[in-house]
């Protein structure tokens, strides 16, 4: 399988915005931040989940991203597990706390007033 052709793929139609009916986008770093890429507008493309998802398993076969390994996820698993780290970013959720349930306990019952 040439995982390069297919993440080339990937990305050209998440630049000419093929997925635009879809509600909800995730950035990607064309070039990896792990292998250098930068965070400027040129560096980053708007995927939804399943095509994130599937460009970052594109690049772990081709040696890339391997601490970022989201091979063993499904695609329910790795969308739950951005979702927690936006929640946990916009909440200032404490990194104890890993799982959407926790952070809904947190919220609603554990946060001092």
């Amino acid at each position: 399988m040439d995982y390069q052709k297919i993440y080339n793929k990937l990305i050209k139609l998440g630049q000419e915005n093929y997925w635009n009916n879809e509600k909800y986008f995730e950035k990607h770093h064309i070039i990896p931040r792990s292998e250098g890429g930068s965070n400027k507008k040129d560096n980053l493309v708007e995927l939804p989940p399943r095509a994130h998802h599937l460009a970052h398993l594109c690049l772990i076969k081709l040696g890339c991203c391997l601490k970022y390994c989201y091979y063993n996820f499904t695609i329910k698993e790795y969308y739950e597990a951005k979702m927690l780290e936006k929640k946990k970013k916009h909440l200032l959720i404490p990194d104890d706390v890993d799982t959407v349930d926790e952070i809904n306990e947190y919220r609603y019952n554990g946060e001092e007033e």
